[in-house]
């Protein structure tokens, strides 16, 4: 199979980055009554393992755009917060490719986890501290703010974490499936 049929130009790598753009949304639709648990974060860091990275930053995009604009729970009015929101969604994305041969290509459950887990950690506490920096900034007075933000930020954090960690179990398991199944869709 050509490299262009792995393209997310080519009909099949729009399909996929659509097909985990909408799962980004239906993963995470029973979660939108609880604040700062969310699998939205997850789902654009598994766009980015299984498609790489630019499908990811793509799927990223793509989900960020209408979860800002088009929020079943409100569209963000603030366009500045928007933008950095987006910003740290294609962060998910795109750091998901990154560490794609890392997790996919290695046979070592201690490895993924703690790599999942790390990036967890990481891209939830830069998404946390920039829209909440941005936030602050916007809405001052400046300290007060980002600290009323640190509650919720702990809550991010630690429900990612445990996602995250907790996926990487499963994650190499969906893998071989994908590559037994469907080789053209494993392709590095």
């Amino acid at each position: 199979m050509s490299s262009k049929s792995n393209s997310i130009f080519s009909m099949s790598g729009v399909a996929r980055v659509g097909v985990f753009a909408a799962l980004a949304f239906g993963i995470n639709t029973p979660f939108l009554a609880l604040p700062n648990i969310e699998l939205f974060s997850f789902s654009l860091f598994l766009s980015g393992l299984y498609l790489g990275k630019t499908g990811g930053a793509a799927t990223a995009l793509i989900a960020g755009i209408i979860f800002v604009f088009f929020n079943p729970n409100g569209a963000q009015p603030i366009l500045a917060i928007g933008l950095v929101q987006l910003f740290g969604f294609l962060l998910f994305g795109f750091c998901g490719g990154l560490v794609r041969s890392a997790v996919l290509k290695k046979d070592n459950i201690k490895l993924t986890i703690v790599v999942l887990l790390v990036s967890g950690i990481i891209l939830t506490v830069w998404y946390d501290l920039t829209t909440n920096l941005a936030f602050a900034y916007i809405f001052g007075p400046f300290w007060p703010a980002l600290a009323a933000g640190l509650g919720f930020s702990i809550i991010h954090t630690v429900s990612n974490t445990i996602i995250f960690g907790i996926s990487g179990v499963v994650v190499q398991k969906i893998w071989k499936r994908i590559e037994y199944i469907m080789p053209p869709l494993a392709a590095f």
